[in-house]
């Protein structure tokens, strides 16, 4: 029952956070990039092909191309000629996806195609001032030819896979909100995506719908077919499967002093509805066996728990305490439930990279309390 009650607690917050804005969405804004790059390359094509003629024609193609890789917000932006992509940009969106604080496996994929996409509209640029119709024409090539490095491809990873590439191998390709699971085993609940240390291993599908929900873009190297699921492997499983004979140590994500600190906040703001053991009273259990079981089942991220605590508690006075205060109690919980501590605090501003870290039970935790599953903050 206790469980039950954790789960209706956890919804309603989730809730909470739903109305309090929207969620970040690295994926969308990486298949919007490339949307707004092929809207780019089709003008360019359409001139190159001798749609229109003369050099009117010529320049407009180029200032729409180039109107859809920079956005509305670009420098050189021209409203004028009109905008075949979605307004904001290639470099717009590329950017949503460059602006945080976490490095990600993906991330040197999309700097790589950031460069050339800026390469790309300085080649529309010097298009735009041409006189002659092979400069021009020398131009679109050279602007075709970065676009093309932007896009890149599923079969490579890294910088020159391009977006395509860090859609099809790494946990770009996970789409907002979409189960995520460990890539050493396949979950018995899908759909589900197999990440492990960045990379997309798997998705797995329910065998009755695996035809209409294939994802486009995937770098499929082999299909496993069992009586409930079809699970579709990406080039990343061999490279992985190695790594999953040893179990991933759980991360380090607060320090010991601010545990420690943590356990006084928890003491005068916490306790009342969770309890000194923190199995919970009229709240649910927030640490230990059952919360971390609870977690694992239905897919909680550590940002989820952060913005929980954050902007949810204490239940009686949501967002009452201090940043600090709020970062201290959520390594007090990450303390109490066995996680190791480490030297880098747990931030007290949101972090995307939060969104990867999954919570469950410790396989090596050595837990104080035996009964509950928690370890003692010292």
């Amino acid at each position: 029952m206790r469980t039950i009650a954790a789960f209706a607690a956890f919804a309603l917050m989730l809730a909470c956070m739903a109305r309090a804005g929207p969620a970040r969405d690295d994926h969308g804004s990486a298949i919007a990039a490339i949307a707004d790059v092929q809207a780019a390359v089709a003008e360019i094509v359409r001139i190159e092909n001798g749609d229109e003629i003369g050099r009117d024609a010529y320049v407009r193609a180029a200032h729409r191309a180039l109107n859809a890789l920079v956005g509305r917000d670009g420098e050189n932006y021209a409203r004028a000629f009109g905008d075949p992509g979605d307004g904001i940009g290639t470099l717009g969106h590329v950017d949503r996806m460059l602006d945080q604080n976490a490095t990600l496996r993906w991330t040197p994929a999309v700097e790589g195609a950031k460069a050339n996409v800026l390469a790309a509209a300085e080649d529309l640029q010097d298009a735009i001032g041409e006189r002659e119709l092979e400069d021009y024409q020398i131009d679109l090539t050279r602007a075709l030819a970065n676009l093309a490095l932007v896009v890149g491809r599923p079969s490579t990873d890294g910088v020159l896979g391009g977006l395509s590439g860090a859609l099809a191998n790494t946990d770009l390709g996970v789409p907002s909100g979409a189960r995520r699971a460990s890539a050493c085993k396949v979950p018995a609940r899908t759909p589900a995506y197999g990440v492990r240390a960045g990379r997309l291993v798997y998705v797995a599908l329910p065998r009755t719908i695996a035809a209409a929900q294939v994802p486009v873009g995937l770098d499929i190297r082999s299909i496993v077919v069992s009586a409930s699921n079809v699970v579709l492997y990406t080039g990343s499983a061999s490279a992985v499967a190695r790594s999953c004979a040893t179990a991933d140590p759980p991360p380090a994500l607060y320090t010991r002093e601010q545990a420690r600190a943590g356990a006084a906040v928890y003491a005068r703001y916490c306790l009342q509805c969770h309890g000194t053991d923190l199995q919970g009273t009229a709240g649910p259990a927030v640490a230990g066996t059952e919360f971390l079981k609870t977690a694992k089942f239905d897919g909680w991220s550590l940002r989820d728990v952060r913005t929980t605590v954050f902007e949810n508690m204490p239940f009686s006075n949501p967002g009452s305490l201090t940043p600090r205060q709020y970062a201290e109690a959520t390594a007090f919980l990450l303390a109490s439930s066995c996680y190791p501590a480490g030297s880098k605090p747990f931030p007290q501003s949101d972090e995307a990279s939060l969104a990867a870290i999954k919570l469950g039970p410790i396989t090596a935790a050595k837990p104080t309390n035996a009964k509950n599953g928690t370890c003692a903050v010292k």
